[in-house]
């Protein structure tokens, strides 16, 4: 938390231009249960549009900022406008890139952006740049989305296409609210230098079988919810494979 208070005052002295003092107020939200990642994100996102707040910002607790994170975020929307800021993501080794956003396919798939924007998928024919016609997008470089890890948005977007789905619990809700986000006209843009670093799993690592049985739930709830009748005609095999792959991966994690 002190990390975050020290990037807090760092950004808005850049974004302001000034080296003025500022007062940050912060709320603690005690919901008394376990409500998942996305129960306690949603909880955050209705006090923050209650408060009047421009922007909303995903930040896991396995996560180091640096101290012009924030304000990177910030300048990065105000310059291109653009509703979903994806942050530079590190290993906790501070070396090893993790994700620059994430890469989308139509399989039911998404993978972590490399150094050149590009992931395992770019060239196959379901990666989202392949198909122009199913979805909106402004640049062929950008993330299809932000890792939610560490990730900002407008105000306008969740106005636009509402919180994140309160079943999912966690893991691929920012997948999902990615997908709501594109097929509402909505892009992404990466804040090149807003880097934090990411002790990956560091909460969900200690529930055996608990992200494959997630990936497994909420993949199949994205296919239901989000896909046209096109798409699924189109990709129905690799869609149909691809669960297949969702549902060997929980049973060995479970089993083994």
């Amino acid at each position: 938390m002190l990390e975050v208070q020290a990037s807090l005052t760092n950004s808005l002295k850049t974004i302001e231009g000034t080296k003025k003092t500022f007062r940050l107020d912060i709320h603690w939200l005690c919901l008394g249960f376990n409500t998942g990642f996305v129960g306690a994100t949603n909880a955050g996102i209705q006090a923050s549009q209650a408060a009047g707040a421009e922007y909303v910002i995903f930040l896991n607790d396995d996560t180091q900022v640096t101290p012009l994170w924030l304000s990177e975020l910030v300048l990065t929307q105000r310059r291109t406008r653009a509703d979903m800021i994806a942050s530079k993501v590190y290993l906790g080794d501070k070396k090893t890139l993790d994700s620059q956003g994430f890469g989308f396919s139509w399989r039911g798939k998404a993978e972590a952006l490399n150094q050149d924007l590009k992931c395992s998928l770019s060239n196959d024919s379901d990666y989202w740049l392949n198909q122009p016609n199913l979805l909106n997008q402004k640049d062929l470089t950008e993330p299809f989305g932000p890792d939610g890890a560490a990730a900002m948005y407008t105000q306008k977007l969740f106005k636009q296409i509402g919180l994140l789905e309160k079943d999912f619990f966690a893991y691929l809700e920012d997948v999902d609210l990615a997908l709501r986000a594109r097929q509402h006209g909505l892009v992404c843009a990466l804040a090149e230098k807003a880097i934090i670093y990411h002790y990956k799993h560091a909460t969900s690592s200690k529930f055996s079988s608990f992200k494959s049985r997630q990936d497994l739930i909420n993949w199949g709830k994205i296919v239901k919810r989000r896909y046209n009748s096109r798409v699924l005609k189109k990709f129905a095999i690799i869609i149909f494979i691809e669960r297949l792959k969702n549902l060997s991966g929980f049973l060995k994690s479970k089993y083994n």
